[in-house]
């Protein structure tokens, strides 16, 4: 692979990692009822509460500070979050617009997203419809910014998805460390509150981003891509494979602030997990990207189809995303 199609892939990659999962997160062993039951209340405690805090985010040997400011106004959720270190990066979230700011790149990124956590473990599904996948285990106690947390442990029942550790507030029920293990226990990403503040309610301009400005570039995909040329009139694609237990839960074509052509956008989730499906029309002259890329717990497959670039993004070991990506197919 070039080096511009590298950069291109891993542009892709820091994009789609930062909005859907990059940012993400001793008492005897109980069963798994009372370990969903702690995970159903740091879901609704991590969308309902009023807090900010600082945390640090792990990635093999990186290692980045950021900060979190999340308020609900007891029907839309807002968050801010805020890069501590290295180059100066925002995230906004307002409902389902999701706003990156990127002062390195002097770039911006605005998005429609289905609400999900911007730090942590965002469920698409309720709880106990991860069963089928998932075994969970209240696993001991712990102390995680000066307050006291149980631990959860959420392990697959496959090896083609990731397991997970989360340090819950007992008293406020929010996420306060989570960490992603691959296989053999290896550690992939752990993200850590160092502070945690709680409020009845947040200050509107606590939520105000302080990078941007008239010399940013700004790309969208908020524009209707019904207008613009679709990738092709005759051609539909068809994803003949995924891990049991994923289902799709988006398919669209729409404008990309990372792509010059309308984009054919998959979405499938277990309930936990997520992976996108990325198909567009090769441009004349433009570099195909082919091959893998990750971050973290992050992983991205590319290949070319009769001139298409498929590209799998996903929080999924980098076999089960190639799978993936190698099963999709043309439909006349």
């Amino acid at each position: 692979m070039t080096a511009s199609a590298q950069n291109r892939l891993a542009r892709r990659l820091r994009h789609v990692g930062l909005v859907l999962a990059a940012l993400a997160f001793a008492m005897p062993a109980a069963g798994q009822p009372a370990a969903q039951g702690w995970l159903q209340e740091m879901h609704d405690a991590t969308r309902r509460l009023n807090y900010e805090g600082v945390f640090v985010y792990q990635r093999g040997a990186q290692l980045d500070t950021m900060r979190l400011v999340h308020r609900y106004d007891g029907d839309t959720e807002q968050e801010r979050l805020i890069s501590l270190s290295g180059p100066a990066r925002e995230v906004i979230r307002d409902g389902t617009l999701v706003t990156c700011l990127f002062a390195d790149d002097q770039a911006a990124v605005v998005e429609k997203n289905a609400p999900r956590d911007l730090i942590g473990i965002g469920f698409s599904a309720p709880v106990e419809s991860l069963r089928d996948n998932y075994g969970f285990s209240l696993e001991g106690y712990d102390r995680i910014a000066g307050r006291e947390a149980a631990v959860v442990g959420v392990r697959p029942h496959r090896d083609d998805r990731y397991a997970y550790r989360l340090w819950i507030d007992t008293a406020s029920k929010l996420l306060l460390k989570s960490v992603i293990l691959g296989r053999g226990g290896r550690v992939l990403e752990q993200v850590q509150f160092t502070q945690i503040n709680l409020y009845d309610a947040i200050d509107p301009g606590m939520l105000r981003p302080e990078i941007g400005g008239s010399g940013f570039t700004w790309r969208t995909d908020l524009e209707d891509a019904g207008d613009a040329e679709a990738p092709s009139s005759a051609v539909s694609w068809q994803v003949q494979w995924v891990p049991q237990g994923f289902t799709m839960r988006e398919s669209n074509i729409q404008n990309m602030a990372t792509s010059h052509v309308p984009v054919d956008h998959l979405v499938y989730s277990d309930g936990l997990a997520m992976v996108s499906v990325f198909i567009e029309k090769q441009m004349p002259g433009e570099t195909p990207l082919q091959g893998y890329s990750a971050r973290g717990a992050v992983n991205a497959f590319s290949r070319v189809e009769d001139a298409y670039q498929i590209t799998v993004v996903g929080e999924l070991p980098l076999p089960t995303v190639r799978q993936i990506a190698a099963s999709v197919v043309r439909v006349e």
